[in-house]
């Protein structure tokens, strides 16, 4: 009987101090997401918003944080500098772009693509 308490408190402190001891990163940092994509490789364009949804915009990215191509059933993290992001994406296989998307991007959440 002792041994099963003393087993149950050991897996009960392991799994606490796995919890408090994880990076920001691993549980899902406040301003990041992920763009998944579905059953096609995808291009994806991701940019940045302030907290009023509007662009970020700068001289040179003019808002853009992302260009570049997630390939089928994988996935790609992004952090916003208030949360919120702007993305447009077209599938490899045909030339439709689906643009205007706008999301929030809080703790790891996950955008799924088509």
């Amino acid at each position: 009987m002792k041994t099963i308490t003393a087993n149950a408190v050991l897996s009960i402190l392991s799994v606490l101090l796995t919890v408090f001891l994880l990076p920001p990163d691993v549980a899902g940092s406040h301003n990041s997401c992920r763009i998944k994509a579905g059953s096609d490789d995808v291009q994806v364009r991701v940019f940045d918003r302030d907290q009023d949804g509007n662009p970020i915009r700068d001289a040179f990215t003019y808002g853009e944080i992302w260009r570049g191509v997630i390939k089928k059933g994988q996935s790609k993290s992004f952090k916003s500098s208030h949360g919120r992001i702007n993305y447009s994406f077209r599938s490899l296989k045909d030339s439709r772009t689906y643009g205007g998307n706008f999301n929030t991007c809080f703790h790891g959440e996950t955008i799924r693509l088509p």
